[in-house]
């Protein structure tokens, strides 16, 4: 026998609000007035004979019965949602023709790639890596994922993932001996320079790097030059000198071996990876499925 459920709106507002803290952000999130989304939690309470939250003035504090309630309501939006992106992907069908840094796609995108090909096994991508930001129109782009301040004025974006970068070498480079485990005396070893660094990008030169520290820039010249990053994160794997790692790019070569942090330091970007593209765009199946999964993949830290 099929069991009656509880007013789905009733329990998305219960969700969303006890997930966020209030009524006035669940609201802002369903869109709807804070006033809708007590009136809908009210109504659940009725429903369930129970009371789920505590107002108070400082905000909404769960009762041992919303507590138990949660978990187990979030894990079925959480299945509904995975299982409605699994099937609006196996039926979206076509080219899907994606734009980012080589560097982001080799790092971030191709490890995982074959878990896309399973859900949406009839989606073929079309993988354009440039360093120029392309056009959506011009050069028939579907979607974006650009580095970045924000997603772009006019562009619809949603947030993929943020990017913490950390000095890396090869474990060669020491020969076997002591890693240097401050950022000065790393000095004392040949630095790997992006010269095409974008001046607006401190944390991508050493320079910034040592002057953040308020260190001498002095001797931080020393080691190749590198006009790719692809090939600069290649120069550090080689042996040829110490790299500063870009989270989302180095991390399978981490996994692997081949690189290894060097110090404790970070640098946690101001930018981030944003999936990009006119607000048109994301209402395409092809796009929608992709991006579904691309959250999800950020989500999992897989």
């Amino acid at each position: 026998m099929r069991r009656r459920l509880p007013p789905l709106n009733a329990l998305r507002a219960f969700e969303a609000s006890a997930r966020l803290g209030s009524f006035v952000a669940a609201a802002a999130e369903l869109r709807v007035s804070a006033a809708a989304v007590s009136q809908q939690v009210r109504r659940l309470e009725e429903y369930l004979d129970t009371t789920l939250f505590q107002r108070l003035a400082r905000g909404l504090v769960l009762t041992d019965q919303g507590r138990d309630y949660l978990p187990e309501l979030s894990a079925g939006f959480d299945l509904l949602g995975e299982s409605t992106a699994r099937l609006r992907a196996k039926r979206a069908d076509g080219l899907l023709t994606l734009t980012t840094l080589a560097a982001f796609a080799n790092g971030w995108l191709l490890p995982r790639l074959h878990r896309f090909r399973e859900r949406a096994p009839r989606i073929d991508i079309v993988l354009r890596t440039s360093r120029r930001v392309l056009d959506f129109r011009r050069d028939a782009i579907d979607l974006a994922i650009r580095f970045a301040p924000a997603p772009g004025r006019g562009l619809q974006g949603e947030l993929l993932c943020r990017e913490e970068l950390f000095p890396v070498a090869s474990p060669q480079l020491f020969g076997g001996g002591r890693m240097p485990d401050t950022l000065a005396a790393l000095a004392d070893y040949p630095l790997l320079h992006d010269i095409d660094a974008n001046p607006e990008q401190p944390w991508l030169g050493w320079r910034g790097w040592f002057e953040r520290a308020g260190l001498s820039t002095a001797r931080i010249g020393q080691g190749p030059q590198f006009s790719d990053s692809v090939v600069l994160v290649g120069g550090g794997v080689a042996g040829l000198g110490i790299a500063i790692g870009r989270g989302p790019h180095v991390a399978p070569l981490l996994a692997r071996g081949q690189l290894v942090r060097v110090t404790q330091e970070t640098w946690v970007a101001p930018w981030s990876y944003y999936l990009t593209a006119p607000s048109a765009h994301f209402r395409r199946p092809l796009v929608r499925a992709f991006v579904d999964w691309a959250l999800e993949e950020a989500r999992s830290g897989a």
